[in-house]
């Protein structure tokens, strides 16, 4: 997926190609500039064939992403016109007939530039997978799909939000729609943007929602939904496989990538990968997952500091307030060679959207994953970590991060009454920690992800909370895609093919039997996770990025009651919150700041 900058002032020849490659560390895409009285505008090489930027006399119109197409077939995908997609697009928009939530599937944003009018439109995807910034004063507007790179281009590159780093470090993500800068905000998820410079002022009308999530329940049943989704899902793979003869997928030992491995037609040549911190109980079961579904494997073997040598890489590549450490396949996509697949397929958001990762549940549902998972009553907390927040940071940045997570919790109460909790951490997406995971993958190859197509998303809005938990949607929807695989277990004990109360029993039975040969030394730490945290914060090339990175007069008197050394090489903080500080620490010497030194 490419990415933009757009700015009403014209800029210098050159500034936004250099602002754009500046975020990879190596091979940077090809970047097209285009500059007028409108303003000028930055936009990168598609990775997506037929998606490239398209220029008339009147418009400058970009699509960023390879959203699927239902209203035409995508062979355009594979064929050698390189705005084919984009022209297709363009015709329904200026003819006033396309409809955006139907449309277009999956991740996407577009942006249409009126040379003439001096407008600029801006269309958000439906739930945001791809964040858009803007920076707006009375006289400049700069947009982009990276935060860094709109703070370079506003010249905000110094106006830090305490706030928002403060609560990316305790709760892993900036709460919409705030950003790592105050003076610049996210835009509304599924809406449409407009601003247009007149009379030496920037106008901007309020985003226009094309679909919201309401609580409304759009199924009579369960087995209705479940079909939906089944239909839904398969289809937008058929679409992008319609024409290639080769594709790639992610591989692993759990049921989201078998069942995507089940829809891929059996005609394509599938190559299957998986990345490893060893050869452990993952990699097994991914192997043989491959071969059930006449699959080719290929392992990734992670070194113990992989996830410290990328900090740098892969904090530039996702952006400030995004977590680098989910760019699992940085690093990997250039020896698999993953940019000569015309697609690559993964399994991400499955559990977000269709089995209700985010519902809170009764206390004991982690620990015994063979206990029915079963909601838990009344109101908890979301996504806050008061504990951690009263020890680390002054207490004006603990009750400024508190109301700014009332106030978007108040918001999607609004919206969804009874399932807001669950909602609050993906409405929009921006709010969940793991997208990294695609804003990494979609600037390195053609990613597509049937568990974000319209349908998923769609459904995941329409059904009660209820039908997600025990996997019975997911289970019912991808059963005969899990069929070849019946008899093969999960890496958490249990046989995906089978709905939650057959795998009780031996779930319960293998649960038991882990915790026996684990407590006796037989098998050693966790069989999933891709790096052992606390063995990695012993080594010294831990305390090396901590040296090279960490200089406490940085943030001295501003967002920490703690030197940042001390907060990480503490005992208080989690792993995941010692990293974020890490990489905050990173990208403020690296972005923000003239080092004291």
């Amino acid at each position: 997926m490419s990415d933009f900058i757009y700015s009403n002032t014209p800029g210098k020849s050159g500034e936004f190609i250099r602002s754009i490659q500046s975020i990879y560390h190596r091979d940077a895409p090809e970047v097209f500039e285009f500059h007028g009285t409108w303003g000028s505008l930055g936009v990168s090489r598609n990775m997506y064939e037929g998606f490239q930027v398209l220029e008339s006399d009147l418009h400058i119109f970009v699509v960023v992403g390879g959203p699927v197409l239902n209203f035409t077939n995508n062979r355009f995908l594979t064929g050698d016109d390189p705005v084919a997609g984009t022209r297709e697009i363009f015709k329904r928009y200026v003819n006033g007939k396309i409809q955006l939530d139907e449309d277009l599937s999956g991740p996407f944003v577009i942006l249409s530039v009126n040379k003439e009018q001096g407008t600029v439109t801006c269309i958000t995807d439906l739930m945001m997978f791809i964040p858009v910034y803007h920076y707006v004063n009375h006289d400049k507007l700069v947009l982009g799909t990276h935060v860094d790179m709109v703070a370079k281009a506003a010249g905000q590159q110094a106006s830090i939000d305490h706030v928002s780093l403060a609560d990316f470090v305790i709760n892993n993500v900036i709460t919409f729609p705030y950003t790592a800068y105050e003076t610049i905000r996210q835009l509304e998820p599924a809406a449409i943007h407009q601003y247009k410079y007149k009379e030496k002022e920037i106008q901007a009308t309020k985003p226009v929602a094309y679909w919201m999530p309401e609580e409304k329940q759009a199924f009579n049943n369960l087995q209705q939904a479940a079909a939906a989704l089944r239909e839904g899902t398969n289809a937008y793979v058929k679409r992008v496989t319609d024409g290639m003869d080769r594709v790639a997928q992610f591989i692993s030992a759990g049921e989201d990538s078998r069942a995507v491995a089940g829809m891929l037609p059996e005609g394509l040549q599938r190559e299957a990968y998986i990345f490893l911190k060893k050869m452990n109980r993952e990699g097994k079961i991914g192997g043989k997952a491959a071969s059930v579904y006449n699959m080719s494997f290929s392992p990734h073997i992670f070194s113990k500091t992989r996830y410290i040598d990328i900090l740098s890489e892969a904090s530039d590549l996702v952006g400030s307030g995004h977590q680098y450490i989910h760019s699992h396949s940085l690093g990997p996509h250039i020896i698999w060679e993953l940019d000569r697949f015309s697609a690559v397929f993964g399994g991400f958001l499955s559990d977000t959207l269709l089995k209700g990762h985010h519902v809170k549940l009764i206390k004991g549902s982690g620990f015994f994953t063979f206990f029915p998972q079963i909601p838990s009553k009344g109101f908890s907390s979301v996504n806050r970590d008061d504990k951690i927040a009263k020890f680390l940071v002054p207490s004006s940045i603990h009750h400024a991060i508190t109301e700014r997570q009332n106030n978007h919790l108040k918001k999607i109460n609004k919206i969804r009454p009874l399932s807001y909790e669950e909602w609050f951490n993906i409405w929009p997406l921006s709010m969940h920690k793991d997208m990294p995971n695609l804003h990494s993958n979609r600037r390195l190859f053609r990613s597509y992800e049937p568990f974000m197509c319209k349908e998923a998303v769609k459904i995941s809005a329409s059904v009660p909370a209820g039908w997600k938990l025990n996997r019975r949607l997911f289970q019912k929807a991808m059963h005969p895609y899990l069929k070849k695989s019946r008899w093969l277990i999960h890496s958490k004990g249990f046989m995906p093919f089978f709905p939650w109360w057959v795998n009780i029993l031996p779930q319960f039975g293998i649960w038991i039997y882990r915790k026996i040969i684990t407590l006796t030394g037989i098998t050693q730490g966790n069989q999933e996770d891709l790096v052992d945290w606390e063995d990695l914060m012993k080594t010294p090339e831990w305390e090396k990025t901590i040296e090279h990175h960490v200089n406490n007069r940085i943030v001295s008197g501003h967002f920490l009651n703690i030197p940042p050394k001390e907060a990480i090489r503490g005992k208080e903080l989690k792993p995941a919150q010692k990293v974020n500080l890490l990489q905050v620490m990173y990208l403020l010497r690296k972005n923000y700041v003239t080092d004291p030194d």
